[in-house]
C-alpha cells in the first residue's frame, strides 16, 4: 500500500495495522481503511520515503489455504 503525505515528517506519523484495518493519522490527515483480506498485522512492513512523501506499508494476506489458494 503506498499512501502520499505531501508536507509530512516521519514523526508526525502514526500508523496502526489490525487484522483487517489500517489506521493512518498525522497531525492533518486520518485514513481508516478496511482491507479486503485478514493480514498478518505482527509482522507488516512500513517505511516514509521523505524525497516523496510517500508511506508504503507490506503486509502479508493471512489466509487459509483450500483446493483454491494452496
Amino acid at each position: 500500500i503506498k499512501i502520499k503525505l505531501p508536507e509530512t515528517k516521519y514523526s508526525d506519523i502514526t500508523l496502526d495495522i489490525q487484522d483487517k484495518v489500517l489506521d493512518l493519522r498525522t497531525p492533518k490527515k486520518k485514513l481508516l481503511l478496511h482491507l479486503p483480506y485478514r493480514v498478518d498485522s505482527k509482522n507488516g512492513k512500513a517505511r516514509f520515503l521523505s524525497e516523496e512523501e510517500t508511506l508504503e506499508v507490506t503486509l502479508r494476506v493471512s489466509r487459509t489455504f483450500d483446493f483454491i489458494n494452496f
